[in-house]
């Protein structure tokens, strides 16, 4: 059969020659972009944190402060007087400094010893000799922090001690 006059022969539409088609490169320049833009923000938190975490060595300074105070509370033995207290302040993120920090004095009516206070409070015990009644100990402590003891005559009372701790974490 021959096509009507005056109208050209067209294939049909299965048979009419497909045209690649052009894919857009600019839409993945810009979704690789978007993705990758995506994944330094995720890492970025991901490493405040740990710096964060590692700046405080692994606590939260909450956690750190109520560890020294049931350090400090456990300290006293029945017949000790406070005398002053400071507790620690958990608002500071410092680097450089310990900012957490607990002091506590104690008034004992006789001699206390040092080696034996500094042990209940975790001090290491591996310098000082035994039966030492005054002085200080210092020592790191396993969290990172520092503690420190000191057993001295009391200036205005006779056969009184004033025992003073000082704990700090960064």
């Amino acid at each position: 059969m021959q096509p009507p006059q005056g109208h050209a022969a067209q294939p049909e539409p299965s048979q009419q020659p497909q045209v690649p088609q052009r894919t857009n490169k600019l839409g993945w320049v810009l979704g690789g972009a978007g993705a990758a833009t995506a994944l330094i923000v995720v890492l970025l938190f991901a490493g405040c944190a740990a710096l964060t975490d590692a700046v405080k060595n692994g606590g939260s300074n909450e956690e750190k402060a109520q560890a020294m105070i049931a350090k400090a509370d456990n300290l006293p033995e029945s017949d000790w007087q406070l005398v002053e207290r400071s507790d620690p302040d958990t608002g500071c993120l410092s680097t450089d400094t310990d900012c957490v920090r607990l002091n506590a004095t104690w008034s004992v009516n006789h001699k206390v010893g040092l080696a034996d206070t500094a042990g209940r409070l975790g001090v290491d015990m591996s310098g000082p000799p035994m039966g030492l009644f005054s002085g200080c100990l210092k020592s790191e402590m396993e969290d990172g922090g520092m503690a420190r003891v000191c057993i001295d005559p009391a200036p205005d009372l006779d056969d009184s001690w004033l025992v003073r701790i000082e704990l700090t974490a960064k």
